[in-house]
């Protein structure tokens, strides 16, 4: 094939600082002028990390990374190209203010030998009001099912000013020296609304009619072919499936994939599925820990039967032999791993190396890619904190990062806190000694990595373990020193990582017999059939146990004060697994906090006072436990440096513990 892309495998060839590989994803690809050096890109994501909409240091240094590791391609986040409600922190293409941030983003990327597109879009009712009431702009006035936001419907004269804003928008990129652009038609945006019969109920010349429905995207692609010329890559990211009742289906998508690859004179299609105004869809085109792995593989793979361009595939690819098959087979040119270069940046580097042990493996748990971004905005990797923080932490391993003097450094607990503080201090050039009172390495992890659809979050604490040991860490199994054996040995430096105790929340019946933890469940107590769990973490505990218990055929009720159940995990985990929980039985009561056991019963109040007795043969409470610092206050003024880190610190999730191990490694 030649023309505008090239599908087919061209042969190997050396592409500098990157030998020539066997591997099937790895092979170039050509796309118009522009030779990507293999088949691996990481997709639009949002980051977080814009200031005043534009692309600054932060957003550079981590795309740089990510290139520098190996990567083809990076596409940028989405990025608005009017001035519709959008978040502080989102990037906007609006005005000729973003064009130096994209030369610094262009010239840093290249010069790691990867090349970078923007994905431009408008979010259309796949937004909320912002402070001053402002309403998303859509094609109708029906608002998503999440935000439930009224949108503002876009008048003729509106929708032209889009349409032009897209165009202006896409000849800035080219003005700022990348080297593509992908229109955002997909996951329920402005141009899937237009185009979609479930979401597009207007009556005039852009809606009714497919033909109407098809006009504004049409009309998008024209003007933008038109803004960047025939020499520049212009391709799109869009849903092949809408996966609604009642909106297109994939025999409709391949028949659009046809029409925009001739009105856009398009060099390539990112094949997705969905949109993000149904929880139902959304949960299956961002797969997550419980998903299946390439979930979405099949519709790129129908895609590229019906085209005549290079057609890239997304959604839960975690590793390069994954990749490899993808490629070989056919289904697809370019293979988005993108959670997967958030957790490792050189994933494609170590692969070539043959260091796949060294790699971070995506887990696909959410807590700190979409969980930071619904909670706090910015994204990073819940086992590698330096991710988001490139512009902060300079790589660890070259002489720079090496401390100026090496020290003895003594590590107390080897769950995910211990062992990532052990690792970082050991990489830095320290003596590092860990001592670890179990017969194993992991903490509560161990328990966690038991509950269904969890499994995978075992890999984290496997992976420390195995760079622990590979930095010549010595690690003391079996081994809990009390302050004077440790202050004996004469450390430079302690890091205390004890973790939590385990405790049940001060309610009257506590303590009685048939009263269990989590930390009690998972680890073997036996339970009668009838449970109520009562859930003081509202995050995964609850919902995990409930369906650890729910699985082995307990009858359980699921009790929490919370305005639902599971209200602070991250929404696209927590969806389906409230329907793996109503599917095993489990009944979920929000709104009632459990005040007191009694024999034979859990006693829950509601909002308005009324007690309920619950019948129950066995109460699970699930609590993050109680910080257990005893050893470092054993410790304080005994030696010269002195840290607390993790749930000894406070009890929170495996994302703080490992940063703080990051972080007070990093300053000895």
């Amino acid at each position: 094939m030649t023309g505008r892309g090239n599908a087919a495998y061209d042969p190997p060839r050396n592409i500098p600082g990157f030998p020539m590989s066997p591997r099937a994803s790895l092979f170039p690809l050509q796309l118009r002028h522009l030779t990507l050096r293999n088949r691996i890109f990481s997709s639009g994501h949002g980051t977080g990390f814009g200031v005043g909409g534009t692309v600054g240091e932060r957003h550079i240094a981590y795309h740089r990374a990510r290139a520098r590791g190996g990567l083809a391609l990076i596409v940028t986040e989405a990025t608005g190209i009017d001035d519709a409600p959008l978040r502080s922190y989102n990037i906007r293409n609006t005005s000729d203010a973003i064009v130096p941030g994209y030369r610094g983003l262009a010239e840093a990327v290249h010069a790691e030998g990867a090349a970078v597109f923007a994905l431009l879009s408008h979010t259309g009712r796949n937004q909320v009001m912002d402070a001053d009431g402002n309403a998303p702009r859509a094609a109708t006035d029906v608002p998503m099912d999440r935000t439930r936001d009224v949108p503002h419907r876009l008048d003729p004269d509106e929708i032209e000013a889009v349409i032009a804003a897209f165009a202006a928008a896409a000849r800035r990129c080219r003005e700022g020296g990348l080297d593509g652009v992908e229109l955002s038609f997909t996951h329920g945006n402005l141009a899937q609304e237009f185009l979609s019969p479930w979401s597009n109920d207007r009556d005039d010349d852009w809606g009714g009619s497919e033909a109407n429905r098809l006009r504004f995207p049409r009309r998008v692609l024209e003007a933008c072919r038109a803004a960047v010329g025939a020499d520049f890559i212009l391709g799109i990211r869009y849903t092949a499936d809408e996966l609604v009742p009642g909106g297109y289906g994939l025999d409709d998508g391949l028949r659009y994939a046809k029409l925009f690859v001739d009105w856009g004179a398009l060099d390539f299609l990112d094949v997705s599925a969905g949109t993000n105004a149904n929880m139902w869809s959304r949960s299956i085109h961002y797969p997550v820990i419980s998903s299946p792995p390439r979930p979405l593989v099949h519709l790129a793979a129908a895609v590229k039967a019906v085209v005549g361009v290079p057609v890239f595939c997304v959604a839960k690819i975690a590793t390069i032999d994954e990749a490899d098959a993808i490629v070989a087979a056919g289904e697809a040119d370019m293979v988005a791993m993108t959670r997967a270069h958030i957790a490792d940046p050189a994933v494609v580097a170590k692969t070539l190396a043959g260091r796949g042990d060294d790699i971070r493996t995506c887990i696909y748990c959410n807590e700190s890619c979409f969980g930071r971004q619904q909670r706090f905005g910015d994204i990073s990797c819940v086992y590698n904190p330096r991710s988001g923080r490139e512009h902060l932490w300079p790589p660890l391993g070259p002489q720079r990062t090496k401390s100026e003097r090496s020290r003895n450094v003594v590590v107390i607990g080897g769950g995910p806190a211990g062992l990532e503080a052990a690792r970082v201090a050991a990489k830095r050039g320290h003596q590092v000694t860990l001592h670890e009172r179990e017969d194993r390495l992991g903490g509560q992890v161990r328990l966690l990595a038991r509950t269904p659809t969890r499994e995978a979050y075992a890999r984290i604490t496997e992976w420390l373990e195995r760079q622990v040991r590979a930095h010549g860490v010595e690690v003391r199994l079996g081994s809990a020193p009390d302050a004077d054996a440790i202050v004996a040995d004469g450390p430079d430096a302690v890091i205390v990582a004890t973790g939590s105790e385990d405790a049940k929340p001060v309610i009257a019946g506590a303590n009685g017999g048939h009263v269990f933890t989590a930390r009690q469940v998972l680890g073997g107590a036996n339970l009668g059939r009838r449970v109520v769990i009562g859930d003081w973490d509202g995050k995964h505990m609850g919902m995990s146990v409930a369906a650890f218990l729910a699985a082995r055929g307990h009858a359980v009720e699921l009790v929490s004060s919370a305005f639902f159940i599971g209200m602070d995990a991250d929404l696209l985990t927590w969806r389906p697994a409230m329907e793996r929980l109503q599917n095993l039985g489990v009944l979920l009561t929000p709104l009632e906090d459990l005040v007191r056991v009694e024999d034979g019963a859990a006693v829950t109040r509601r909002i308005n006072g009324a007690e309920r007795e619950i019948a129950a043969d066995s109460v699970v409470l699930c609590h993050r436990g109680r910080a257990d610092r005893r050893l470092y206050h054993a410790l304080n003024g005994r030696v010269a440096t002195l840290h607390a880190i993790g749930d000894c610190w406070a009890p929170r999730q495996i994302e703080q513990a490992i940063y703080e191990g990051a972080k007070v490694a990093r300053a000895l």
